[in-house]
């Protein structure tokens, strides 16, 4: 490669460097092919927001009902984190070219999927914050991040790029919302017998939503997980 001279107000001062192109840049390695199309993953889209729109809106309405008052202020963190979730999802379904759709941006991907929501949401009464919170933080959200995890791994890397960076920030914020939700219950559960109401709202709850195939309404029977 030829050296070029800088040129200097004096011949001492030029400096010698080596010529660059302003395009010469990193190669992009992703590959531009994904498991789903952009019909399907406008569909998981509306999906991921029928989802988080109802956590948002069962943990406003439980606020009223949980006597712990540190609860409630760490509630409400979540749920505005949750809110703006449910609005990065709906601007992007434009985006995706599902036309009307856009109108009603969320959608349950089954009735078995909407009804496990609805057992969720279900414990309402003011002694019952360790069975609400326990459908939340130790299996709903959860779920979440597994499922957008594997989508960001499965889609196109290119194509579906802005999908890819809203739900990486999802994820960041729903690992701190999985740990602040078992740090409240591991204190709530001071007895053996708090322990097993926990268990059991987890076993029952994580039952509903195998049956319901997940947010997606698939389950990979291969895998042995809800995709």
């Amino acid at each position: 490669m030829s050296e070029r001279m800088y040129p200097g107000l004096q011949a001492d001062e030029r400096t010698v460097f080596a010529p660059y192109s302003a395009f010469e840049i990193p190669a992009d390695l992703r590959e531009l092919h994904g498991r789903y199309d952009v019909e399907a993953t406008a569909l998981r889209v509306r999906n991921f927001r029928y989802a988080e729109e109802w956590i948002m809106m069962m943990m406003g309405g439980w606020i009223a009902t949980i006597p712990e008052l540190p609860v409630k202020t760490g509630l409400g963190k979540v749920i505005w984190e949750t809110a703006q979730a449910a609005d990065e999802f709906g601007k992007r379904l434009p985006e995706l070219r599902c036309g009307r759709k856009a109108l009603d941006a969320s959608e349950a991907s089954n009735t078995a999927f909407s009804d496990f929501i609805q057992a969720v949401a279900e414990p309402e009464s003011p002694p019952l914050t360790i069975e609400k919170l326990t459908g939340v933080f130790d299996v709903l959200i959860p779920h979440l991040v597994e499922i957008y995890e594997l989508h960001n791994r499965e889609t196109d890397a290119i194509c579906d790029a802005p999908t890819i960076e809203i739900l990486e920030d999802i994820i960041r914020r729903k690992h701190n919302h999985i740990q602040w939700g078992q740090d409240v219950l591991d204190a709530l559960c001071e007895t053996d017998e708090l322990k097993q109401r926990r268990r059991d709202r987890a076993d029952h709850i994580r039952s509903l939503l195998t049956a319901s195939g997940g947010v997606t309404g698939v389950l990979e029977t291969g895998q042995g997980s809800i995709n």
